[in-house]
């Protein structure tokens, strides 16, 4: 798929462009400057490292370690985050808002949940968008499409060689945009809604200029940038590079940065035709050259700039969020002095010294072992020194500190498993804890949960606009053409959620809770058809049993197409009644004269009840099914069914 055609701008309109990008640019530089500071500052605090090996005071050997508050909070919610959201083999839920569309729900479902865990690898992707928000505030972000495409040469059997290509990857994709390159000035709130939104870039000028050659920048371009190489590992804006290389030289893994080019990404929108209306572009800018290296209209169906914004705990009114590294800030520095004060007391205080006389005859060389005995002439030329005494209080003064940090975290003993300090309290008390202190957690993980099903949505769209990664599922997987189907509609309708509302499966939207969801409905049905059969026969009415028995029929394959549906059972029109329902005659339901006899035999072999009245047709074992299919029947029915894997629900 080429890129979408290149705009050219008339000399006075790119000139405006031009001032208008320097001036947004180099304000934003300068408001973010303390900003990227206290990034580098959080990250020092996450990673706790002492800023010298060997402390020379109050005394040479005196303690440096950091406690680390940080990194024990961010790893403790870290864990909880991901293994809560993909604790679930389905990552999306569908759930239809149009009755007719309600076959499509579970097929759209299991593509998109497949999409994004085994083909897009979107769980690597969260765990560094998270882990990042986790710290910082914020994580971001961007789906859009890549086709990657690899050229090797082969040699055949008769000698020759080709060429042949392959797709290493095609579709949709979800990749993170570090906090430290994203650009979007501090008045705005919302990437959709701001002036203004990208983030910088930073690539070798062999991948400029394949990008150049694969039509995504301008003509000249390598040869207009060429000249502005930079070698420095700070880059030449700076900012962006300043922070990964601060974070590699905390790790210790400072890698070799070879020659390399600095340019912005900006979605933004501006007058290009002089209409008076603004219109959505891509900018692809290199600042310090002042060149565009691309401008194109925005190419996405919707319009929708690419960024989303995720947030671990709010500001009121504001985009930037706080992380843990922000609450912990003061915590962890005065927890560290109070640490490492107690530890320097009580280094001092087991030091134990000898004073002597210089007349008692013992030089400073005098060996010192238990037992030894002092010969002196006066009992006062051999003492000890004590340089210090323990103070019981140093202990509690840093608890206090550390009950402090926990309540602005929300991360304590329980959360991470350890034996409550002090005398335990009742199991009541500990599971009213655990209930108050979860309050918080869920706080922060709806957060999460908006921000991703954001990114399902954006998906979904992108999807509906430049087809699957693999375009033969629609035709060989199954329920492929309901697939297809709903791709089909316009992205303002998917997008919107006016045909299926699609969510990321959590403990409340999951095929489980709707598989328990279904047998209680089997029952409830049961019940009813069975009440609605003994007052039609109170009635002698044999039409009116005849359509209730039809729709009984009716109620138990549906329920049991959607309880099998939540076990992932293939080829499910096989197993239920679904075709032969079709074949039904009119007048079963409810046609002319309504005269036709019901075919017993056909519907299910319901016994006659009293006075004639037939029993609803297949209802007795409607309840077993049921039970079967949620696997409470015999191993043999759910060995059957292909269903032992749920045998448990």
């Amino acid at each position: 798929m080429p890129y979408p055609r290149e705009l050219k701008l008339d000399a006075d309109t790119e000139e405006r462009l031009r001032s208008y990008l320097e001036q947004e640019l180099r304000l934003h530089y300068h408001e973010r400057q303390e900003f990227m500071d206290e990034l580098h500052k959080w990250q020092k605090d996450y990673w706790a490292k002492p800023r010298i090996q060997q402390a020379t005071f109050p005394f040479r050997g005196a303690a440096t370690i950091i406690v680390p508050l940080s990194a024990i909070a961010v790893e403790a919610i870290h864990a909880r985050v991901i293994t809560t959201m993909f604790a679930l083999d389905q990552f999306v839920v569908a759930k239809p808002v149009a009755s007719d569309w309600g076959d499509v729900a579970h097929p759209v479902e299991k593509f998109l949940s497949d999409e994004l865990i085994q083909r897009m690898k979107f769980r690597d992707t969260a765990d560094s968008m998270f882990l990042e928000a986790e710290k910082f505030g914020n994580c971001i972000g961007k789906v859009g499409y890549v086709k990657d495409i690899r050229k090797a040469v082969r040699e055949n059997p008769d000698g020759t060689e080709e060429e042949f290509t392959i797709t290493l990857r095609q579709g949709p994709v979800i990749d993170q945009v570090s906090i430290g390159r994203f650009l979007l000035p501090y008045y705005s709130q919302d990437p959709q809604t701001s002036p203004w939104v990208g983030e910088e870039h930073s690539e070798t000028p062999f991948w400029i200029l394949n990008a150049e050659q694969s039509g995504l920048f301008r003509e000249g371009t390598f040869e207009s940038l060429k000249r502005w190489v930079s070698l420095s590992q700070t880059g030449s804006t700076g900012q962006e590079r300043k922070f990964e290389f601060h974070q590699a030289e905390l790790e210790k893994k400072q890698p070799f940065w070879p020659q390399r080019i600095d340019w912005q990404e900006i979605w933004m929108g501006f007058d290009v035709d002089g209409d008076g209306r603004e219109e959505e572009i891509v900018v692809h800018y290199h600042m310090q050259s002042r060149e565009f290296m691309s401008i194109r209209y925005n190419f996405n169906a919707d319009l929708r700039r690419p960024y989303r914004i995720g947030k671990y705990f709010p500001v009121e009114n504001r985009w930037t969020a706080i992380g843990i590294c922000k609450q912990n800030e003061q915590f962890q520095r005065e927890v560290t002095t109070q640490h490492r004060q107690r530890l320097d007391n009580a280094t001092v205080a087991n030091m134990r010294m000898f004073k002597i006389h210089k007349v008692s005859g013992y030089g400073p060389r005098e060996p010192i072992f238990p037992g030894k005995m002092w010969f002196v002439d006066d009992m006062t030329h051999v003492d000890t020194l004590q340089l210090g005494e323990i103070y019981p209080s140093a202990y509690n003064n840093e608890q206090a500190t550390l009950t402090y940090s926990q309540q602005r975290t929300g991360v304590n003993e329980t959360n991470l498993g350890m034996p409550q300090v002090g005398t335990p309290g009742t199991a009541t008390s500990d599971l009213a804890r655990i209930q108050e202190g979860n309050k918080k957690f869920d706080y922060i993980y709806d957060n999460f949960s908006s921000f991703v099903d954001s990114l399902v949505i954006d998906t979904a769209v992108t999807i509906q606009q430049y087809g699957p990664r693999r375009v033969e599922y629609y035709d060989l997987a199954d329920g492929g053409d309901q697939v297809q189907k709903f791709f089909n509609l316009p992205a303002g309708i998917i997008k919107d959620g006016l045909i299926l509302r699609i969510n990321r499966a959590n403990q409340s939207k999951n095929e489980i809770l709707f598989r328990q969801n279904w047998i209680q409905i089997a029952q409830i049905l049961q019940q009813y058809y069975s009440g609605l059969m003994q007052l039609a026969g109170a009635t002698q009415n044999q039409q009116l049993m005849e359509n209730i028995s039809v729709m009984a029929m009716r109620a138990a394959t549906e329920a049991a197409k959607e309880i099998l549906q939540s076990f992932d059972v293939l080829n499910v029109d096989r197993i239920i009644m679904k075709d032969l329902l079709s074949a039904i005659p009119h007048t079963l339901l409810g046609g002319a004269n309504g005269s036709q006899p019901t075919n017993n035999a056909l519907i299910g072999g319901g016994n006659p009840g009293p006075e004639g009245a037939p029993e609803v047709p297949g209802m007795a074992n409607f309840s077993a099914i049921a039970q079967t299919l949620a696997g409470n029947g015999t191993s043999g029915n759910r060995k059957l069914l292909n269903t032992g894997a749920g045998a448990g629900v």
